[in-house]
């Protein structure tokens, strides 16, 4: 009898999985420690539907405490799968032991999307390594001072935009369902020499298709099509996989960011125009090689995956720190007019901030590293994957796991953190100066290997933001018709990048003159 296509797809998962799971139970019976704890599992499935697939790093804090472990274990489907809940554990295997959980399980879903050359999902290897190599180099915390100017001006930009439509900010901020054009500018700006130079540049559109392609993809490592990578090779109708139906849909828009970018910066180049940036740096150092005969170690494909990277890395997070901060800037009246007074005493009212006053705004440092500990934007990151069998505190981590480090998890620890749930810039005061000295947080840029290499310029660029925005104007809660405050409800999006849901708030001018000196500046 002839099998229908879902039936034919479910009959080969089946016998996947039955070949799958005896050999994952086989290799643990070998295991010479135990396996971490974790909730108990279904037979064939494992966790699979156990582990809820919004918002898991909840669960994972939850299971932490029950079963009074920083690691986890889980079972999907045969693959094991490990969970680091704490600082601790993550340092001790993900950066001491960086050699060993270096790895990246294969993005299959992300490899249809056109993510293949991104070293965010790149596997370990030499080509991993060049990219990080050329991505660090040009994003250390020295480097990243050539961009001041940029970021200063962007923000400037950004805040005129919203005096100038301060009940239409969500359109701003978002762009209908886009990213605000500060962080759009930013990571074109640096990686491809690109200016936008109005709300109707094509680039914006082309950032806003890539950031939805990106946000709606599904988790890294998490779909279908990447537990049983054959199911790329099928059809849409006999695949039934509406995560790769999408990869499919929305490939042209990341091969856009891609393609069309660089190819600009070569006709630019080819006519002296070009503007220092990113993939300015690499063309002319081929062009150089090329010319004194020397080989070339990365093509144009690595030169454009470099600077896609720079994208996806720095477009979606930037936006989504911003917009916590601005939540809390809402629900916290008296931080605001903290901030504000130390921005005041040290800039004054007859210039805007920049970031030479950076040393002397500790409070406002503050803020910024609250921000990033309260509502971490990756919350379980991009999973490493273990080269080998591993042994920590007694717990066996099997080879070929897939590691998450919990960032949540790190940053609400109450081990570390009294009242996490609270938004508290003061907590890091030093115990000098009389507060509790606790520490900034660690985590939300990954860690070992695999950090984020743009760090330092994404803290930067919100820094300048928030810095700016607390200098000219204040944000409020929103009023409704009867005139009656509207509180914010605090909900944050589940997904790969996480953000608050969309809340209303009012943003007003400090002063005249704020508006004028944000005016002048541009």
């Amino acid at each position: 009898m002839a099998l229908s296509g879902l039936e034919t797809v479910i009959a080969v998962l089946v016998a996947f999985i039955l070949w799958k799971i005896p050999s994952s139970i086989l290799l643990l019976k070998k295991a010479p420690y135990p396996l971490p704890p974790g909730p108990k599992g279904e037979p064939m499935l494992g966790h699979l539907r156990v582990v809820p697939s919004d918002k898991p790093e909840n669960a994972y804090a939850k299971w932490s405490k029950e079963y009074n472990s920083d690691v986890l274990y889980f079972n999907i489907l045969g693959q094991p799968v490990v969970v680091l809940n704490s600082v601790q554990a993550a340092v001790d295997l993900l950066d001491k032991r960086g050699s060993n959980y270096c790895d990246r399980p294969r993005f299959v879903l992300f490899e249809v999307m056109g993510w293949g050359m991104t070293l965010t999902f790149l596997r370990w290897g030499p080509r991993f390594q060049m990219h990080r190599k050329l991505i660090q180099g040009s994003f250390t915390k020295p480097n990243c001072v050539q961009y001041q100017e940029l970021q200063e001006s962007e923000t400037h930009v950004l805040v005129d935009g919203i005096m100038k439509n301060p009940n239409d900010w969500e359109r701003q901020m978002r762009r209908s369902v886009s990213r605000h054009p500060f962080a759009t500018a930013i990571v074109l700006g640096i990686g491809f020499g690109v200016s936008i130079n109005d709300d109707n540049d094509p680039y914006i559109q082309m950032a806003v298709d890539a950031s939805y392609a990106l946000g709606h993809g599904g988790a890294p490592a998490g779909t279908v099509v990447d537990f049983f990578p054959f199911i790329k090779y099928l059809p849409n109708w006999l695949a039934r996989s509406q995560s790769l139906k999408f990869a499919r849909d929305w490939k042209w828009a990341i091969q856009q960011i891609h393609n069309a970018p660089f190819a600009a910066v070569e006709k630019e180049i080819h006519e002296g125009t070009a503007q220092p940036s990113f993939i300015h740096t690499l063309l002319e150092s081929n062009s150089q090689k090329m010319s004194n005969g020397e080989p070339i170690i990365f093509d144009n494909d690595d030169i454009k995956g470099a600077a896609g990277a720079i994208y996806a890395a720095g477009q979606d997070t930037t936006w989504s720190t911003l917009v916590v901060f601005i939540l809390n800037m809402v629900l916290r009246p008296e931080i605001q007019r903290k901030a504000q007074a130390e921005i005041d005493a040290v800039v004054g009212h007859d210039r805007l901030p920049d970031f030479n006053d950076r040393p002397s705004l500790p409070y406002t440092d503050r803020i910024v590293q609250e921000t990033l500990r309260w509502g971490p934007v990756s919350p379980v990151g991009v999973p490493h994957k273990s080269l080998e069998d591993d042994v920590y505190n007694g717990m066996f981590i099997p080879k070929g796991s897939f590691v998450y480090a919990n960032a949540l998890a790190m940053t609400h620890d109450e081990a570390i953190y009294a009242d996490p749930e609270t938004f508290n810039p003061d907590r890091f005061k030093p115990q000098s100066e009389g507060g509790a000295g606790e520490p900034f947080p660690i985590g939300q840029f990954g860690f070992g290997r695999r950090i984020c290499p743009g760090r330092h310029l994404a803290e930067a660029s919100v820094w300048i933001v928030m810095v700016t925005m607390l200098a000219t104007m204040n944000i409020t809660k929103a009023v409704d018709e009867n005139g009656n405050e509207i509180n914010p409800d605090v909900k944050l999006t589940p997904g790969l990048t996480s953000h608050p849901t969309q809340f209303p708030c009012v943003f007003r001018p400090r002063s005249r003159l704020a508006e004028e000196l944000v005016e002048d500046s541009l």
